[in-house]
């Protein structure tokens, strides 16, 4: 049975519903779906509206689901069948599927047989873009105005944008595997739109409305930096400065208790404000605690930052570096070079502190150009990366006074602290470096998963901890699971998330779905 509606009806719970009523329909004109697949799937088809439990069981439900997932795609009957049973369809799988799209049929586009918005293609299904308005297109189109728009107005078409995103995906699919990971995936999207409509709330003026957006998200994503960045900023902007210390006190506690660092530059410069503002101002401070104070003032000394410098042919290895040294405190990438010429060119103009090289450059090897750079500015320090070094070059490295020899695919952790402290006259050279060289025939490296051509490489540990973040875990059951101690386990967190360009374990885990990363390698 289905239910006939007034024109002027409207769904509960979702936003500007009568900017889509469909029109009146003209005699043997094929009827506009429209369907919303976010929260509890409805069809309308002209005045009739269509409930879930309406279309002919779970079964046929799922399958439009799915259809409706890819609209404007063919999915194909073999996947279609994969997904409905689980990898184990029945032997009837086949004529069961097409029973099931004859009875959608009947209820989405009666009278039209296969001429409706259900159409079939070369061995599959497709749903017609054309004939249907689909809530989940809507909110991308959205997305898509937001990003080309000037900041109120895209401000205003994110914010549409979540209103339609305020329920889950598939609400009626409570039980079902692929569900529950399509919900997961855009529930991580629409955590990032709304860091992005926090981060706009704060560019248009509108503070409290960044604070109320960063609170929500943080209640679920307590390690997002991008949300606390707008929740800081937004009570900054509004005048909360007080409020404003003590949410940058909580965030610096729990950086450091999740994933073992700092907050970023953006709000460290935040609290150097914050600081003096309320410094000038006659607000009581006594009553923070000790977790929530302010970091204490650095000596000069302490305070500087350490230059860096990166020579290497690869931009992706470069890019991802450049990012992780900038979100330390006390590093700073000045810039970047591909080649020998021209990182010997830009170490003269900067001066940078340290140079970090690869071994192998287009144009001539690591050590030439090293010797360059020292002729010129002796006490800079060099950190030469490399994967197949010989004694010969070890020798030659130490004679310079080259601070370290490391293994280019190595821990962000070990590079950083040898950036720190590594000093000319005592060369490091990383232990795996060593074995190789002792090595009479010479042993694969450990193997790693470069799941898209260009993209960022995980070790097979970074991985292990990658799944296990996917799963919801924190960095201590992590640890706990792996067997190993929590400050290892956040230099692989803070390994991933420079590797993958992220800030927060859900943004990380829907940046490796999307690139394939979390699936399990094969053993076949």
């Amino acid at each position: 049975m289905v239910q006939t509606v007034a024109e002027d009806t409207r769904w509960p719970g979702r936003a500007h519903e009568d900017e889509y009523l469909p029109p009146t329909l003209a005699a043997g004109q094929t009827a506009r779906l429209y369907i919303n697949i976010l929260g509890p799937l409805r069809v309308r088809r002209g005045n009739v509206v269509i409930g879930s439990h309406e279309l002919g069981g779970p079964k046929p439900r799922q399958v439009l689901e799915l259809l409706l997932l890819k609209l404007g795609t063919p999915v194909s009957k073999n996947h279609l069948i994969d997904v409905l049973w689980n990898g184990q369809p029945p032997a009837e799988a086949l004529s069961t599927l097409e029973s099931y799209v004859s009875v959608l049929r009947r209820h989405l586009q009666p009278g039209s047989g296969k001429g409706g918005a259900l159409r079939t293609v070369t061995g599959g299904y497709m749903i017609d873009r054309t004939m249907v308005d689909l809530d989940l297109d809507r909110f991308d189109d959205l997305l898509k105005q937001a990003g080309h728009a000037g900041p109120e107005e895209s401000f205003q078409l994110l914010e549409k944008a979540l209103e339609i995103a305020s329920v889950p995906l598939l609400g009626d699919e409570l039980l079902a595997g692929w569900a529950e990971e399509e919900r997961g995936l855009h529930s991580a999207r629409v955590a990032s739109i709304k860091a992005r409509a926090a981060e706009a709330a704060v560019t248009v003026g509108q503070p409290e409305r960044a604070v109320a957006l960063a609170s929500e998200l943080l209640l679920d994503d307590p390690i997002n930096e991008r949300a606390w960045t707008a929740l800081v900023l937004g009570l900054e902007e509004s005048g909360q400065y007080m409020e404003a210390l003590r949410a940058y006190g909580r965030c610096r506690r729990v950086m450091d208790q999740e994933i073992g660092c700092l907050p970023g530059r953006a709000l460290r410069d935040a609290h150097a404000r914050l600081l003096q503002a309320t410094a000038a101002s006659d607000e009581d401070t006594s009553e923070m605690s000790d977790g929530d104070a302010p970091l204490p003032a650095l000596s000069v000394q302490n305070a500087r930052e350490i230059s860096i410098l990166t020579i290497d042919d690869h931009s992706t290895f470069t890019e991802l570096l450049t990012a992780a040294l900038d979100r330390e405190p006390d590093l700073r990438s000045v810039a970047s070079a591909t080649t020998a010429k021209s990182g010997v060119e830009q170490s003269m103009a900067l001066k940078p502190d340290v140079v970090i090289m690869d071994y192998h450059l287009p144009d001539g090897d690591g050590l030439t150009a090293a010797a360059r750079i020292l002729a010129d500015a002796p006490n800079t320090r060099i950190v030469m990366l490399t994967g197949d070094p010989t004694p010969d070059a070890l020798r030659t490295a130490a004679s310079m006074g080259i601070c370290a020899f490391l293994p280019k695919g190595g821990s962000l952790s070990t590079l950083l602290d040898t950036l720190r402290y590594a000093r000319a006259g005592n060369m490091v050279v990383h232990p795996s470096l060593v074995a190789q060289l002792g090595m009479s025939t010479p042993k694969p490296a450990p193997a790693v998963r470069a799941v898209e051509a260009g993209g960022p490489v995980l070790t097979p540990r970074e991985l292990d901890v990658l799944r296990l973040m996917a799963g919801g875990h924190g960095s201590k059951e992590v640890a706990s699971k792996l067997d190993i101690s929590l400050n290892t386990c956040r230099g692989y967190v803070k390994a991933i998330f420079a590797k993958l360009g992220t800030h927060s374990q859900l943004e990380s885990v829907m940046e490796a779905s999307r690139r394939g990363m979390l699936e399990q390698p094969s053993h076949g």
